[in-house]
Order: structure tokens, then sequence, then C-alpha cells
């Protein structure tokens, strides 16, 4: 794998931000606090300090095949024909997380401006920038995601915003804990679902391994306690700006409670908030297309002629037409609730598993390599 000398921890940093960053944003708050009640903010950042655990494993994973990235060293420590299942599985698990993203983020979109537009119209306009991107190399994406930042340092500041001009009620966080560690427990597991995209890590770190091991974990730490701080201040926000029994019947309070706020220049706010929203919905897909991408080259590296783009159209077709099929929400549901448990397996599970066989027969890669 060639390095790439130009890329910045910075940009891993950037990375892995606008993959957690997406459809979740805007129903964090409801699908915690509809477990957690006002704990929903304490259950988020135990979530991030969940998440950094895993950080933390793949960080050591990576670091003991630093040029290597899941695909490679999977063959080294399990075999070729596990190692062929192993990439198959994250393909897979990328299909999966598209479809996903496309299925809520079309419903939502569809719920609050482009309610007479068909569902596959609204799906083509969100994947099409994801077949444009999803098959470049790192570098590009990264560059584009850097730009793209600024949008996310806008949605929160429209947040602080509501803060000032709407009437809020600090008590609604009140008292601390008293929901109780096992319900906080069970709202961090509403949280991780959407922080999940720090798992790309498996993937980038031999592109930024010419910038040590030391700053790839410092990078991929900035980034999800960025994302966690983040999720915690909008849930915070739509906890005291709603009552507790609003709160339970309003399943995008982000988006509602930017709605309230009145510009003379902006007339629906909202709408405006969303748009930025999309941009963040469009970046994540496309890292798991990208992901998609990576494991279809490894699986057919044979083919030194089918190009990268190909394998993003085939994969990104394949999500697009398999998200039309579920037209209910429950239905929605379902699906959402097989991934779940599919990113235990291979969020958690693999790398853990992997490194433990990389201590028990003392495999990683030579540092001549």
């Amino acid at each position: 794998m060639k390095k790439q000398i130009k890329l910045t921890s910075f940009q891993l940093s950037i990375f892995i931000i606008q993959t957690q960053i997406g459809v979740g944003i805007l129903g964090l708050p409801f699908n915690v606090f509809s477990v957690s009640k006002g704990d929903a903010w304490i259950s988020v950042l135990v979530s991030g300090a969940i998440v950094q655990m895993m950080i933390t494993i793949i960080w050591l994973l990576g670091r003991r095949f630093p040029s290597k990235s899941l695909f490679d060293y999977s063959r080294v420590l399990l075999g070729k024909f596990a190692a062929t299942i192993i990439t198959f599985g994250y393909l897979i698990y990328g299909v999966l997380v598209v479809i996903i993203i496309l299925m809520y983020s079309t419903a939502i979109i569809k719920s609050w401006s482009l309610i007479l537009t068909p569902a596959w119209a609204v799906m083509l306009m969100l994947i099409i920038p994801g077949f444009y991107l999803g098959k470049e190399k790192v570098m590009e994406i990264s560059n584009v995601y850097v730009v793209l930042t600024f949008l996310i340092v806008l949605l929160v500041i429209v947040s602080i915003v509501v803060l000032f001009i709407y009437p809020v009620d600090w008590r609604y966080l009140f008292p601390m804990g008293a929901s109780g560690g096992l319900t906080i427990l069970k709202g961090a597991k509403e949280a991780y679902f959407s922080m999940l995209g720090f798992e790309l890590l498996l993937i980038l770190y031999p592109y930024f391994q010419h910038n040590g091991s030391t700053a790839i974990y410092k990078a991929a730490t900035a980034a999800n306690l960025s994302v966690t701080l983040v999720y915690t201040f909008l849930t915070i926000v739509s906890t005291v700006t709603f009552s507790p029994d609003e709160l339970k019947i309003v399943p995008q309070p982000v988006l509602y409670y930017v709605k309230s706020l009145y510009l003379q220049v902006v007339e629906r706010v909202d709408l405006l908030f969303a748009s930025f929203w999309v941009v963040n919905v469009i970046t994540s897909l496309t890292s798991y297309l990208f992901l998609c991408t990576e494991c279809c080259s490894h699986l057919f590296k044979k083919f030194k002629k089918l190009k990268r783009g190909y394998c993003t159209v085939f994969w990104g077709l394949t999500s697009y037409c398999i998200a039309l099929i579920p037209g209910k929400l429950s239905e929605m549901d379902i699906v959402n609730k097989w991934v779940l448990i599919l990113s235990y397996l291979f969020v958690i599970v693999i790398p853990v598993f992997l490194l433990a066989v990389s201590f028990i027969f003392k495999k990683k890669e030579s540092e001549g390599a």
C-alpha cells in the first residue's frame, strides 16, 4: 500500500467525525430520552466512553500491523479463507448501514419538506453524491470532509442560539442519576448506534501510519470526544427545551426546536438547518460506500482492470434498491434492529477477537516490513 504522506491527523479526525455524525443527530435525543429520561445526556457520555474503549482496541490492533488494513492482517492471523469471510462480512455490513441511512434520512426529508416527492427520487439525490465521492481515494474524500466541517459547527451554533432565545427549564435535568445505572446503560445502547463510524479506523490506519501510532490515537480520540460533546449538547438542549411529556412524542427534537427560531430573513429556519444536515447524511453514507469499495477491491483484487468506481456504483445501487422495499416505519425498525445486532459483531467482537489472537500467538508486523 502506498503511503500518502500528505494525509494529516486532522484529516483522520474529520473523516471519523463526518462518518459518525449523520442521520442519528436529529433523533438521538428522542431515542435516548425514551429510555433514560432526564439522564439521557449521561447515557450519551457513557456511550462515548464505551466507544473510546473500542477505539483503543482498534488502535492497538492497527499498531501491531501499521501498514496493513483489517483485510490484510486478518489473513495473517486467521488464514486466507477466514479473512475472505471477514472481508465479505464487512462488505455486507457496509451495505446494510448504507440502507439504514437511506431509509431513515428519506423518511425525515419526506416528512419535513418534500412530502409529495417519491421516495425513490429522494434516495437518488442522496446516493448520487455518494457514487461520485465514494469511489475516490482517502485523500480526496478527506479534503472534501474538511471543507464541509463548518456545517457541523453551524449546527452547533444554531443550537446555542436556541438556548438564549427560547424559554428553557434546566430543572428537567434534575435529579441527576435518578434513572439508575442500569437504565442509563440501556440509554447508552440507544446512543451507541448513532456513534457508529469510528470502526472505519480498521481500514484507515495504514493510510495515516506515517503520522505515528500516538498521533493516530489522539486523532481518533479527538474525533470521538468532539462527536460525544456535540451529541451530549444537543441532548441537553432538547431536554431543557421540551417538557418530559413533549419529548416523548417529538421524534426529531432538534428540528422542532430549530423550527421555533424566527428570523426576518429566513421564514423556515428548520428547512435551512435540514439542508445542512443532509450534507452530513451524504458524508456518512459516502464513508460506508468507501468501506464497501475497499472490501470489494480486496475481494476481487485479481481483476486489476476492475475499477473502484464499478464497485461503488454496484453496491450503492444494491443498497438503493433494497432501501426502497421497506415502506413503513415498523419495517425500517426491524431492519435497524438487525443492523444493530450485526454491528456488535463487526465493531466489537471481531476486533477484540483479532487482537486476542495477535497477542496469544504473538503475531505482529515486523519493523522492516
